[in-house]
C-alpha cells in the first residue's frame, strides 16, 4: 500500500478529519481539537477530536473530546473556538439537531479544569429568526466582555453574514451588531475577528450553496483588514488547492498562530486516499503578521529547528521531509518527482500531478518571486514565498519513497534542508 502517512502535520489514524476547532494553550500545552467523523471517511458524523503538544510539532494521539451525545447536539458537535483562563477551558461549539431533514443549530458550551474531562452546559445561544439553520461555527473571545462571532445565513436575503453577540459571563449571549454581509455568497463560515500589528483582521470562509437544494457547491478562505463590512471584498488567504476553516489564538508568547483544514479535494481525489482508511489532515501551525495591508502567513519558527541543511546536486534524492529554499532565476524551473513543478519567469506557474485525474492542474500568477520555502510532507506540499506573502498548500500523491528534486538552472540559489522530526 501506498505511505502517505504525514510525520508533522495533525491527523488521525482512522476516519475523516476536518475543520480545526478550540485552539488554545492551556496549562502549559498546545490543545488543537477538530472536526472528526472515527467512523467513516464522510461527513456523516462529526465528534470533537483533540490533540495536545508541548512544542507544535510532536502531537499526541487523537482522542475524542465531545461526543454527540445530548439533546441539543446529537447530530454533531460542529465546529467553534475555545477560551482558557488559565484555570478553565471553555469550548463553545455548533450542536446540531435534525428534525426531518431540517436543520436546527444551538451554540453550546462545554468546561473543563484538566483538558481531560468536559462537562457540557447546554445552550448559550439559540438560533434567531433572522437566519435559517446554516447559522454555526461560534468564534469566542473574552475581553471586557465576552464576545462571539458567528456565520449565518440570513433569511431575507439569502445570503451570508457575520454576526457578533456579547455575554457578561459567556454563559447566555446577546445580539450586538452585524459585522459584515455578503451580496454574492449564501452562507459565511468560520469567521474570525482579532486585532494583530495594530490591525483588526477579520478570517472567513465564503461559501456558494444551492439553497433550493441546500448543497455546498464552492468555498474558499478569505480576510478583510480594518475595512470589514463588505465580505464580498475578502482576499484569499492562500493560493493553493487544499486550504480552509482557518483559526487562530494566542499563544503563551505572544505569537498570533494559524491551522487550517488542509483539503479541498474533488469527491474522485478523495476515493483515493480513502482506501488508507482515513482522509485528510490539517496544515503546518503558522504565525500571522500583517504588513503593508497585507496577511502574512509564516511557519512557526520551532519548524526552522527541525532543518538541518545537505548539499543541493541537481537531480538528488531525499527523504519526503524536507525544506526546500529557492532564490529563483529567471526562466528557471524546478521540480519534485512527478507531483510538482514550478517555473519562474515574469510570474510563476504551480502544476501540482492530480492523482485523480492523471494530469496537472496548473495555476499562474503575474508576480515576481524574490525568495521561496517549500515545505514538504509524506504527502503534502506547502509554499512560502516573498516572506509569507504568497502561500500554497497541496495534498501530494507520493510516486516514489523519496523525493527526486531537479532544477533547470544552476544550484548555487537552491538550499535543501532534511527534517528531524
Amino acid at each position: 500500500m501506498k505511505n502517505r502517512k504525514q510525520a508533522y502535520h495533525i491527523e488521525t489514524e482512522k476516519g475523516l478529519i476536518n475543520d480545526p476547532n478550540g485552539l488554545s494553550y492551556f496549562k502549559g500545552k498546545y490543545y488543537v481539537f477538530f472536526q472528526w467523523n472515527p467512523n467513516a471517511t464522510d461527513h456523516s458524523y462529526k465528534v470533537w477530536g483533540k490533540t495536545t503538544s508541548q512544542d507544535l510539532i510532536h502531537w499526541s494521539e487523537p482522542v475524542i473530546a465531545l461526543q454527540a451525545s445530548e439533546s441539543y447536539d446529537k447530530d454533531g458537535t460542529y465546529s467553534g473556538s475555545a477560551v482558557s483562563d488559565g484555570e478553565t477551558l471553555s469550548l463553545y461549539y455548533t450542536g446540531n439537531v435534525k428534525v426531518n431533514g431540517v436543520r436546527y443549530p444551538e451554540q453550546c458550551l462545554a468546561q473543563s479544569e484538566d483538558g481531560i474531562h468536559f462537562k457540557k452546559y447546554g445552550s448559550v445561544l439559540s438560533l434567531p429568526d433572522d437566519y435559517t439553520g446554516h447559522f454555526r461555527d461560534p468564534k469566542v473571545t473574552k475581553e471586557d466582555v465576552w464576545k462571539m462571532i458567528i456565520g449565518g445565513q440570513n433569511k431575507k436575503t439569502g445570503k451570508g453574514d457575520i454576526i457578533q453577540y456579547t455575554s457578561i459571563d459567556g454563559t447566555s449571549f446577546k445580539f450586538n451588531k452585524i459585522i459584515g454581509i455578503s451580496k454574492q455568497y449564501e452562507m459565511i463560515e468560520c469567521p474570525d475577528l482579532f486585532t494583530l500589528d495594530a490591525h483588526e483582521v477579520l478570517i472567513y470562509g465564503l461559501q456558494s450553496r444551492n439553497n433550493d437544494t441546500d448543497e455546498c457547491l464552492d468555498a474558499h478562505a478569505v480576510y478583510l483588514i480594518d475595512t470589514l463590512s463588505d465580505l464580498d471584498k475578502g482576499l484569499h488567504m492562500d493560493e493553493g488547492y487544499d486550504f480552509y476553516a482557518p483559526q487562530t489564538f494566542v499563544d503563551n508568547q505572544g505569537r498570533r498562530i494559524m491551522l487550517a483544514w488542509m483539503s479541498r479535494f474533488s469527491d474522485a481525489q478523495e476515493v483515493e486516499f480513502a482506501k488508507d482508511g482515513h482522509i485528510h489532515c490539517l496544515t503546518m501551525p503558522r504565525e500571522l503578521f500583517v504588513k503593508k495591508g497585507k496577511l502574512i502567513q509564516s511557519p512557526v519558527r520551532e519548524m526552522y529547528e527541525l532543518c538541518h541543511e545537505i548539499p543541493y546536486t541537481n537531480h538528488m534524492k531525499i527523504q519526503r521531509q524536507a525544506m526546500i529554499e529557492i532564490s529563483p532565476l529567471k526562466h528557471m524551473s524546478f521540480s519534485i518527482n512527478k507531483e510538482l513543478s514550478i517555473h519562474f519567469d515574469e510570474g510563476i506557474s504551480i502544476e501540482r500531478y492530480d492523482w485523480a485525474e492523471q494530469k496537472y492542474q496548473k495555476k499562474s500568477w503575474p508576480i515576481k518571486i524574490n525568495h521561496m520555502e517549500i515545505w514538504l510532507d509524506t504527502s503534502s506540499v506547502e509554499i512560502f514565498a516573498n516572506n509569507g506573502e504568497f502561500v500554497y498548500s497541496a495534498r501530494l500523491d507520493p510516486q516514489a519513497e523519496d523525493l527526486l528534486l531537479a532544477s533547470s538552472k544552476e544550484s548555487q540559489n537552491i538550499n535543501v534542508y532534511r527534517l528531524e522530526i
